[in-house]
């Protein structure tokens, strides 16, 4: 559930196609999160699976929308957090 209009990084999917020097861009509808509440990456359905592949340990894949409902998370040090 949004309760903001304004629009962010963190809405659209950041996978860099091979060959490629620009983001997906797509939605990103599904948000890649540690144990431990850190947010790894935001991706869209397509790279869901790609992003997740490259990540070490275990983490949660949560849609926006349950994302959202746990407080929006903690952006670790991967997002700069």
């Amino acid at each position: 559930m949004r309760t903001s209009t304004s629009i962010t990084l963190a809405d659209f999917c950041e996978w860099l196609p091979d060959g490629s020097r620009q983001p997906c861009y797509g939605p990103a509808t599904f948000v890649l999160v540690r144990l431990s509440g850190d947010t790894l990456r935001f991706t869209c359905r397509a790279h869901r699976d790609v992003w997740a592949s490259r990540v070490g340990g275990p983490y949660l894949v949560l849609t926006r929308d349950e994302w959202e409902a746990r407080g929006a998370g903690y952006r670790g040090p991967a997002l700069g957090g």
